[in-house]
């Protein structure tokens, strides 16, 4: 189970217990309820339902806006749909316990509206902050490491890499950024392009090919099927015999391992220490 999964279960065990527990009576009588129990699985699972929620939105919003482009659009876009969409998911969620399973509590009185639905609020904004912060600190982390890698002294004027690549989707050629490319890898010998948006292309051309006309600031060969581009590249952990486990940006959820050969070349690129 990856890192982000058990900070989302983490989460909504934590939203959940405040939540049934919050203005409610002492904790020793509850545990004697089994209403509490119901409320609290319910509540378990509609608050990992928002978190992950949240957490896709968050990914999607990095895929498609930069925050170097738009910070102010980029923000006004997450509280649109991080914290308004999921507001309003929690609220059709809080209609459809109390109009099906819980009707003894009336939907829609003031002890929802004026008391657990601005909680409920107050904690996806919090919610919220948490992801945009990680974003936030990830893209300067990755920005600062673009800008300290001294790519003009380490090539010579002569050497040029690829600027696109012409991939085919369906019976269309298509001129593809390489900017555009998270991905280089191959599936059942053919090669793949996917972009930061999970789309796929194919390449009529050997994945060594490419990474030979690729350049090596921006894009590395994690293993012998994947070509993998630095902005795609969102976290790395350690794993037994030297190898290293890779987490890339959403939407993708593959997590890639580095061999032990390969893990000691792929951690100076992505920390710049290769001369």
């Amino acid at each position: 189970m990856t890192r982000q999964r058990w900070l989302q279960i983490s989460g909504a065990a934590f939203f959940a217990l405040f939540l049934v527990t919050f203005n409610s009576s002492p904790l020793v009588e509850l545990l004697r309820r089994q209403s509490y129990y119901r409320d609290l699985s319910i509540t378990f699972g509609a608050a990992w339902l928002i978190i992950s929620y949240v957490g896709w939105i968050t990914g999607k919003l990095d895929s498609y806006i930069d925050w170097q482009s738009d910070k102010r659009q980029r923000l006004l876009l997450q509280i649109l749909l991080g914290i308004t969409g999921a507001s309003l998911i929690s609220y059709g969620i809080a209609y459809f316990q109390y109009r099906f399973i819980d009707p003894e509590h009336v939907f829609g009185t003031e002890s929802f509206l004026q008391t657990e639905l601005p909680v409920i609020v107050l904690l996806i904004t919090f919610c919220n902050i948490i992801y945009v912060s990680i974003s936030y600190y990830h893209w300067q982390e990755r920005r600062y490491i673009i800008q300290t890698l001294p790519v003009a002294e380490k090539l010579e004027p002569s050497i040029s890499y690829l600027s696109y690549l012409i991939v085919t989707n369906g019976q269309k050629s298509i001129q593809l950024a390489v900017e555009h490319v998270a991905l280089i890898y191959l599936e059942q010998g053919i090669t793949w392009v996917a972009t930061f948006n999970n789309t796929r292309y194919h390449v009529d051309e050997p994945l060594q090919s490419i990474e030979d006309k690729l350049d090596p600031g921006s894009f590395f060969r994690v293993n012998r099927q994947t070509i993998v581009q630095l902005s795609a590249c969102y976290s790395f952990q350690s794993m037994e015999y030297g190898k290293i486990k890779l987490h890339l940006v959403p939407p993708f959820t593959t997590e890639l391992t580095i061999s032990q050969k390969t893990a000691p070349a792929f951690r100076k690129w992505m920390q710049r220490l290769n001369t």
